[in-house]
């Protein structure tokens, strides 16, 4: 598991690169691991998959590159 400190503490509403925002980044990754895709990893860039529980919806995700985990 990938743990990330924050140095600086910002709104999850303030832009973050390209005009969008934690919570925009955040709402496009739930949304796309969701919907059974795979997502482009916030950290390295890499595939995110989704990870599945006991039903058929995805619960999180896993990054295949780096192994950071979205729950």
């Amino acid at each position: 598991m990938t743990s990330c400190t924050l140095t600086d503490a910002r709104s999850l509403l303030e832009p973050v690169g390209e005009g969008r925002t934690l919570d925009d980044l955040l709402v496009a990754l739930w949304e796309g691991l969701g919907s059974d895709r795979a997502v482009e990893c916030p950290l390295c860039e890499g595939e995110m998959r989704p990870v599945y529980g006991a039903h058929a919806r995805a619960i999180g995700g896993e990054c295949a590159t780096c192994g950071s985990t979205l729950q």
